[in-house]
C-alpha cells in the first residue's frame, strides 16, 4: 500500500468515526449526522483541519464540529 493510500484510508476512517460519534451524541443516525455536518460546513472544516483534529481528542472534535455548525446555521444542541 502507498503512503498516500493508505493517508486516505486514514482519513476516511478517522471522519466516519467523527460523523457516528457526533450521531450518537446528538442522538442521530450517522446519515443524519452527516448530512447536518455537510449542510453546516463541518465536514469541509474537517477536511481542512484534518491534520490538527485527528491529533485531539474525538470529544474535542465531536465538540468543535458541533461549534462550527451553529455558527454556519445549525440548531444541535
Amino acid at each position: 500500500m502507498t503512503a498516500d493510500l493508505k493517508e486516505t484510508k486514514n482519513r476516511i476512517n478517522y471522519m466516519v468515526m467523527i460523523v457516528r460519534d457526533f450521531g450518537d451524541a446528538h442522538h442521530l443516525t450517522p446519515r443524519q449526522a452527516y448530512s447536518y455536518l455537510h449542510r453546516h460546513k463541518a465536514m469541509e472544516y474537517m477536511e481542512e483541519f484534518y491534520d490538527v483534529e485527528h491529533t485531539l481528542s474525538p470529544e474535542d472534535t465531536v465538540n468543535t464540529l458541533g461549534i462550527i455548525s451553529k455558527r454556519n446555521g445549525g440548531h444541535l444542541e
